[in-house]
């Protein structure tokens, strides 16, 4: 996921971090059953605070349905934690007969690659892990 900055971003704000959460899908309920790294911080190779990547690892929707994924963008300062944006996904189809895990596309492919270089913790095993799932 790619973060912008949102807003004016205040003098005291430490960093930037994003959430992911399930959604019904219309995206106005919330859902049950994801599962995986559900917080990440975003990272950069120039500003960790302002803007940058972050990288869920392993989210897994663990019922078959019709779901959104909501990602939610908060600042962390001294004084907390303030939500600045959120933005949900297209609807997301879960069959069960399904396999767990996609292959990538050559279009993801070299996209991940491409990030690696911005320090987010993707690394070229990673990819070729992915490739062979």
């Amino acid at each position: 996921m790619a973060v912008r900055p949102v807003g004016r971003p205040a003098r005291n704000v430490q960093h930037l971090v994003v959430s992911a959460s399930l959604r019904d899908e219309t995206g106005t309920r919330a859902a049950i059953g994801l599962s995986g790294n559900l917080t990440a911080s975003v990272r950069s190779r120039t500003d960790t605070a302002m803007s940058g990547y972050a990288k869920f690892s392993r989210l897994t929707i663990l019922q078959p349905g019709r779901y959104r994924l909501r990602v939610m963008l908060s600042a962390a300062s001294y004084n907390g934690v303030v939500t600045k944006e959120y933005v949900d996904s297209g609807i997301i189809h879960v069959n069960a007969s399904v396999s767990a895990s996609q292959p990538l596309s050559p279009i993801q492919v070299a996209r991940l690659q491409r990030l690696t270089a911005e320090n987010i913790d993707i690394s070229a095993a990673d990819i070729a892990a992915w490739q062979r799932a």
